[in-house]
């Protein structure tokens, strides 16, 4: 199976060709600048583009038979500042990929949402799920929201057979923590080096973090997912245990026994407090279940701290 993956250079991007490679997919990588974050191989094509003004993808999308899309050009937190973009540059390429892919016959396209942010403060806090109404707090969840509607509108004129997961929030190796997105990795590497945190909040928000190797197979399971008409394709990919912001720190210290220093800032208006969600569906009809619990996730990533300290 060809597999066109768009932001192969992220963090989920680095993992998830590794995990491709491993069942032999023959995967083109695309991303603005791969370097050495992708190292080239076999059933391994780099291509280097600008998601944004690439108009090549008519070529690039020749003989592929799945796109796995990752590429978000804003964060939450960046959306409410340059508040347009979301909509004129995500919505809108996305759109064109896809028609692209229509007409190429090319039949499914494997969205990466938002779980974080896509169902905002539900009236209904304990676990989200996929038919829940969503209540976005910022452009970044409407914009995944919209590009959902979009695929599934697609899925119903066109007879495509596009995938939608909505991912949790997503740590493990490979996550930059200089970007300050991804609490785990952020608050690890900051009491490593002894930088104080800044929390939003008391520290009781509460979170759904699903180690990096469990998503990566999530996405090889949207892949590779005999599609039902009687099933909507949209997909959590999360735990379903609520772990809060302080009981992240407090097990970080436990681990690396180091007291971490906490600056308290005023709860944001963007930030959902608690964020949970249902994996029930993903479960019987992907087959997929977590596998890595949350202090399991905090060593793995501790070792591989070490290991680059090491180089």
């Amino acid at each position: 199976m060809n597999i066109l993956l768009l932001g192969g250079a992220g963090f989920i991007g680095v993992n998830l060709i590794k995990r491709l490679r491993q069942d032999r997919y023959n995967v083109t990588v695309y991303d603005r600048s791969l370097d050495s974050k992708v190292l080239p191989g076999s059933n391994l094509n780099l291509i280097e583009g600008d998601y944004l003004s690439e108009n090549n993808f008519d070529r690039i999308l020749e003989n592929q038979d799945v796109i796995v899309h990752l590429i978000s050009t804003v964060s939450p937190a960046s959306s409410m500042q340059n508040i347009s973009n979301s909509y004129k540059d995500d919505v809108v390429k996305t759109l064109e990929l896809l028609e692209l892919a229509k007409n190429k016959g090319i039949k499914r396209m494997v969205f990466i949402s938002s779980g974080g942010t896509v169902y905002g403060n539900s009236p209904n806090s304990d676990l989200l799920h996929e038919d829940m109404e969503s209540y976005p707090l910022n452009h970044y969840g409407i914009m995944k929201y919209t590009i959902e509607k979009i695929l599934l509108m697609y899925n119903q004129l066109y007879n495509m057979e596009n995938v939608i997961l909505r991912v949790a929030n997503p740590y493990g190796p490979g996550q930059n923590p200089q970007k300050k997105i991804g609490a785990v990795s952020v608050f690890l590497d900051s009491i490593l080096k002894g930088n104080a945190l800044t929390l939003y909040g008391d520290g009781a928000t509460v979170r759904d973090y699903i180690e990096i190797s469990d998503v990566c197979e999530a996405i090889v399971r949207a892949i590779e997912y005999h599609s039902s008409s009687s099933i909507k394709p949209i997909f959590n990919v999360g735990t379903g245990v609520g772990t809060s912001i302080m009981d992240v720190i407090r097990t970080i210290e436990q681990i690396i026994d180091i007291k971490a220093t906490i600056n308290f800032e005023k709860m944001r208006d963007i930030d959902v407090k608690r964020n949970v969600l249902d994996p029930r569906r993903s479960r019987e009809y992907l087959g997929f279940n977590y596998q890595i619990t949350v202090n399991e996730g905090i060593q793995r990533l501790l070792i591989e701290h070490d290991k680059l300290i090491g180089q």
